[in-house]
Protein backbone atom coordinates (compact mmCIF):
# COMPACT_ATOMS: atom_id res chain seq x y z
CA UNK A 1 0.00 0.00 0.00
CA UNK A 2 1.70 3.17 -1.02
CA UNK A 3 1.86 6.37 1.23
CA UNK A 4 0.07 9.92 -0.25
CA UNK A 5 2.48 11.93 -1.02
CA UNK A 6 3.64 14.91 1.34
CA UNK A 7 2.97 18.02 0.95
CA UNK A 8 5.30 21.37 2.04
CA UNK A 9 2.63 23.75 3.87
CA UNK A 10 4.97 27.17 3.67
CA UNK A 11 3.74 30.02 5.94
CA UNK A 12 4.68 33.46 4.82
CA UNK A 13 5.46 35.30 8.51
CA UNK A 14 7.20 38.27 7.15
CA UNK A 15 4.16 40.46 7.54
CA UNK A 16 4.04 42.54 10.45
CA UNK A 17 1.92 44.87 12.40
CA UNK A 18 -1.77 44.15 12.91
CA UNK A 19 -4.17 42.49 10.20
CA UNK A 20 -0.55 42.07 8.48
CA UNK A 21 -0.57 45.91 7.21
CA UNK A 22 3.44 46.94 7.56
CA UNK A 23 3.86 50.47 9.15
CA UNK A 24 4.34 53.49 7.35
CA UNK A 25 7.53 54.32 9.03
CA UNK A 26 8.70 56.93 6.55
CA UNK A 27 5.72 59.39 7.41
CA UNK A 28 6.97 58.63 11.38
CA UNK A 29 10.58 59.72 9.62
CA UNK A 30 9.44 62.82 8.00
CA UNK A 31 7.01 64.22 11.30
CA UNK A 32 9.87 63.73 13.77
CA UNK A 33 12.50 65.36 11.27
CA UNK A 34 9.70 68.14 10.63
CA UNK A 35 9.58 68.71 15.08
CA UNK A 36 13.49 68.74 15.05
CA UNK A 37 13.88 71.54 12.29
CA UNK A 38 11.53 73.38 14.24
CA UNK A 39 12.84 73.49 16.85
CA UNK A 40 16.17 74.26 15.32
CA UNK A 41 14.68 77.06 13.89
CA UNK A 42 13.17 78.69 17.06
CA UNK A 43 16.72 78.26 18.90
CA UNK A 44 17.93 80.06 16.03
CA UNK A 45 15.67 82.72 15.41
CA UNK A 46 15.97 82.93 19.72
CA UNK A 47 19.65 82.98 19.70
CA UNK A 48 19.76 86.34 16.92
CA UNK A 49 17.02 87.79 18.47
CA UNK A 50 19.31 87.81 21.70
CA UNK A 51 21.75 89.30 19.48
CA UNK A 52 19.76 91.94 18.02
CA UNK A 53 18.71 93.21 21.20
CA UNK A 54 22.04 93.13 22.63
CA UNK A 55 23.49 95.23 19.51
CA UNK A 56 20.20 97.78 20.44
CA UNK A 57 21.53 97.56 24.09
CA UNK A 58 24.86 98.81 23.24
CA UNK A 59 23.17 102.04 21.27
CA UNK A 60 21.10 103.05 24.23
CA UNK A 61 23.90 102.61 26.59
CA UNK A 62 26.45 104.55 24.17
CA UNK A 63 24.05 107.29 23.07
CA UNK A 64 21.01 107.77 25.75
CA UNK A 65 22.23 106.38 29.39
CA UNK A 66 25.84 107.44 29.29
CA UNK A 67 24.03 111.15 28.77
CA UNK A 68 21.67 110.66 31.60
CA UNK A 69 21.72 113.07 34.77
CA UNK A 70 22.50 110.06 37.58
CA UNK A 71 20.82 112.67 40.30
CA UNK A 72 17.65 114.00 38.25
CA UNK A 73 17.50 111.28 35.77
CA UNK A 74 16.86 114.21 33.02
CA UNK A 75 18.43 113.71 29.76
CA UNK A 76 20.11 116.81 28.01
CA UNK A 77 18.85 117.97 24.43
CA UNK A 78 22.75 118.32 23.26
CA UNK A 79 25.07 115.38 24.32
CA UNK A 80 27.55 118.10 25.06
CA UNK A 81 24.97 120.21 27.20
CA UNK A 82 26.11 119.71 30.72
CA UNK A 83 23.56 122.08 32.21
CA UNK A 84 20.20 121.80 30.50
CA UNK A 85 17.84 119.39 30.44
CA UNK A 86 14.57 119.22 28.81
CA UNK A 87 11.41 117.52 29.32
CA UNK A 88 10.42 116.95 25.94
CA UNK A 89 13.66 115.06 25.00
CA UNK A 90 13.87 113.40 27.89
CA UNK A 91 10.55 112.18 27.75
CA UNK A 92 11.41 110.91 24.13
CA UNK A 93 14.42 109.36 25.35
CA UNK A 94 12.57 107.74 28.08
CA UNK A 95 10.13 106.17 25.71
CA UNK A 96 13.18 104.66 23.38
CA UNK A 97 14.69 102.78 26.98
CA UNK A 98 10.94 101.89 27.59
CA UNK A 99 10.84 100.51 24.39
CA UNK A 100 13.98 98.51 24.65
CA UNK A 101 12.80 96.69 28.06
CA UNK A 102 9.30 95.83 26.78
CA UNK A 103 11.59 93.89 24.11
CA UNK A 104 13.76 92.00 26.78
CA UNK A 105 10.71 90.97 28.99
CA UNK A 106 10.17 88.30 26.59
CA UNK A 107 13.70 86.68 26.93
CA UNK A 108 14.34 83.97 29.52
CA UNK A 109 17.72 85.46 30.63
CA UNK A 110 18.03 88.61 29.98
CA UNK A 111 21.26 89.27 32.40
CA UNK A 112 19.28 91.79 34.26
CA UNK A 113 18.97 94.44 31.23
CA UNK A 114 15.21 94.70 31.49
CA UNK A 115 15.64 95.59 35.29
CA UNK A 116 18.02 97.76 34.24
CA UNK A 117 16.19 99.82 31.12
CA UNK A 118 13.44 99.75 33.49
CA UNK A 119 14.54 101.37 36.67
CA UNK A 120 16.45 104.21 33.97
CA UNK A 121 13.09 105.03 32.82
CA UNK A 122 11.56 105.05 36.03
CA UNK A 123 14.50 107.82 37.33
CA UNK A 124 13.63 109.60 34.23
CA UNK A 125 9.64 110.06 34.98
CA UNK A 126 9.95 110.62 38.38
CA UNK A 127 12.84 112.98 37.88
CA UNK A 128 10.24 115.14 35.78
CA UNK A 129 7.18 114.73 38.02
CA UNK A 130 9.83 115.78 41.42
CA UNK A 131 10.93 118.99 39.22
CA UNK A 132 6.99 120.00 38.08
CA UNK A 133 6.00 119.20 41.66
CA UNK A 134 7.96 122.04 42.59
CA UNK A 135 6.06 124.22 40.55
CA UNK A 136 2.58 123.37 42.13
CA UNK A 137 1.75 126.44 42.67
CA UNK A 138 1.67 127.36 38.40
CA UNK A 139 -0.50 124.73 37.86
CA UNK A 140 -3.38 125.87 39.85
CA UNK A 141 -2.56 129.70 38.46
CA UNK A 142 -2.83 128.42 35.11
CA UNK A 143 -5.85 127.20 35.55
CA UNK A 144 -7.18 130.28 36.32
CA UNK A 145 -5.27 132.41 33.74
CA UNK A 146 -3.67 130.31 30.49
CA UNK A 147 -0.54 132.76 29.77
CA UNK A 148 2.95 132.24 29.53
CA UNK A 149 3.69 133.67 33.18
CA UNK A 150 2.30 130.48 34.67
CA UNK A 151 2.85 127.93 32.89
CA UNK A 152 4.87 124.56 33.89
CA UNK A 153 8.56 125.16 32.83
CA UNK A 154 9.50 122.96 30.20
CA UNK A 155 13.37 123.38 30.89
CA UNK A 156 15.22 122.09 33.63
CA UNK A 157 18.78 122.39 35.73
CA UNK A 158 20.12 119.09 34.53
CA UNK A 159 21.76 118.23 37.95
CA UNK A 160 19.81 120.31 40.50
CA UNK A 161 16.19 120.43 38.78
CA UNK A 162 15.83 123.68 39.67
CA UNK A 163 14.33 126.61 37.23
CA UNK A 164 17.33 127.47 34.77
CA UNK A 165 15.42 129.87 32.63
CA UNK A 166 13.11 132.70 33.41
CA UNK A 167 9.58 133.07 31.92
CA UNK A 168 11.03 136.16 30.09
CA UNK A 169 13.77 134.69 28.71
CA UNK A 170 12.31 131.46 27.66
CA UNK A 171 8.89 130.39 26.12
CA UNK A 172 7.73 127.42 28.26
CA UNK A 173 4.20 127.68 27.40
CA UNK A 174 4.28 124.11 25.47
CA UNK A 175 1.30 121.87 26.34
CA UNK A 176 2.41 119.25 23.71
CA UNK A 177 5.12 118.27 26.60
CA UNK A 178 2.33 117.57 29.36
CA UNK A 179 0.41 115.97 27.24
CA UNK A 180 3.27 113.55 25.65
CA UNK A 181 4.56 113.11 29.63
CA UNK A 182 1.52 112.03 30.71
CA UNK A 183 0.32 109.69 27.84
CA UNK A 184 4.06 107.73 28.24
CA UNK A 185 3.58 108.06 32.30
CA UNK A 186 -0.16 106.50 31.62
CA UNK A 187 1.53 103.48 29.18
CA UNK A 188 4.40 102.86 31.28
CA UNK A 189 2.78 102.35 34.20
CA UNK A 190 0.36 99.61 32.12
CA UNK A 191 3.38 97.66 31.50
CA UNK A 192 4.20 97.30 35.31
CA UNK A 193 6.44 99.96 35.68
CA UNK A 194 6.10 101.57 39.37
CA UNK A 195 6.15 105.02 38.80
CA UNK A 196 3.93 107.21 40.89
CA UNK A 197 4.65 106.42 45.10
CA UNK A 198 2.43 108.70 47.15
CA UNK A 199 -0.89 109.91 46.73
CA UNK A 200 0.57 112.97 46.82
CA UNK A 201 1.77 112.42 43.64
CA UNK A 202 -1.87 110.81 42.35
CA UNK A 203 -3.26 114.31 42.69
CA UNK A 204 -0.78 115.97 41.28
CA UNK A 205 -1.27 113.94 38.07
CA UNK A 206 -4.94 114.31 38.19
CA UNK A 207 -4.22 118.41 38.59
CA UNK A 208 -1.93 117.76 35.32
CA UNK A 209 -4.73 115.96 33.23
CA UNK A 210 -7.04 119.08 34.06
CA UNK A 211 -3.87 121.61 33.52
CA UNK A 212 -3.95 120.44 30.08
CA UNK A 213 -7.81 120.13 29.72
CA UNK A 214 -8.23 123.69 30.55
CA UNK A 215 -5.58 124.82 28.17
CA UNK A 216 -5.40 122.30 25.06
CA UNK A 217 -6.85 124.87 22.85
CA UNK A 218 -4.42 127.69 24.54
CA UNK A 219 -2.07 129.11 21.57
CA UNK A 220 1.47 128.14 22.99
CA UNK A 221 4.76 128.07 21.56
CA UNK A 222 4.65 124.05 19.97
CA UNK A 223 7.44 121.52 19.84
CA UNK A 224 9.17 123.48 17.83
CA UNK A 225 9.17 126.48 20.75
CA UNK A 226 9.30 128.97 18.33
CA UNK A 227 5.48 130.10 18.38
CA UNK A 228 3.97 130.76 14.90
CA UNK A 229 5.61 130.45 11.58
CA UNK A 230 7.05 133.41 11.32
CA UNK A 231 9.46 133.20 14.46
CA UNK A 232 8.38 136.39 16.51
CA UNK A 233 7.92 134.83 19.44
CA UNK A 234 4.04 134.99 19.47
CA UNK A 235 2.34 132.27 20.20
CA UNK A 236 -0.36 130.36 18.27
CA UNK A 237 -2.71 127.01 18.56
CA UNK A 238 -0.30 124.09 17.49
CA UNK A 239 -1.78 120.79 16.35
CA UNK A 240 0.69 118.87 18.45
CA UNK A 241 -0.57 120.51 21.70
CA UNK A 242 -4.14 119.96 20.29
CA UNK A 243 -3.43 116.32 18.97
CA UNK A 244 -1.51 114.95 21.68
CA UNK A 245 -4.96 115.50 24.18
CA UNK A 246 -7.31 114.15 22.16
Amino acid sequence: MKEPPKTSLTINTTCSGIGGIAPNTTERQNSLEDINLDQFLKTSNYEDTVKQLDIYYGIVKRQLLRHQSPITGLFPVMSTDQEVGSVRDSVYCAAAVWSLYQAYRRIDDDRGKSYELGQSTVKCMRGILQCWIKQACRVELFKQRQCNQHALHSKFHLHTGEEIYSDDFYNHLQIDVVSLYIIFLVQMITSGLQIIYTQDEVAFIQNLVYYVERAYRTPDFGMWERGSKYNNGTPEIHASSIGWFN
